[in-house]
């Protein structure tokens, strides 16, 4: 039997900037953090996690468009974008059933 690999989208909030990363992992978010902690000089924190589902607009690429005006660089938003992203987290998480 196979059991399909749950990938989680996750918002990690550079606290100095406040700009936010949108990214996706298939293992653990704190371990991503850690590995992305290491390379930044500026404290980071886990804003949200949410599961990536194509079919409810929650994959990383479809959480990028909608954040698009809002974009920095790369995977990167600025904090302007934070009460929309927490709105996505609450909505995502409470119809996630």
């Amino acid at each position: 039997m196979e059991f399909p690999i749950k990938i989680k989208v996750y918002f990690i909030e550079n606290i100095e900037t406040g700009r936010i990363k949108v990214g996706f992992t298939s293992s653990s978010v704190n371990a991503r953090m850690a590995q992305l902690q290491t390379g930044c000089d500026s404290k980071l924190r886990i804003i949200g996690v949410i599961t990536s589902d194509k079919k409810r607009g929650t994959t990383e690429k479809q959480l990028h468009l909608l954040l698009s005006e809002w974009h920095y660089r790369g995977e990167w938003f600025t904090k302007d974008a934070l009460p929309q992203i927490v709105r996505l987290i609450r909505l995502f998480k409470n119809n996630a059933k």
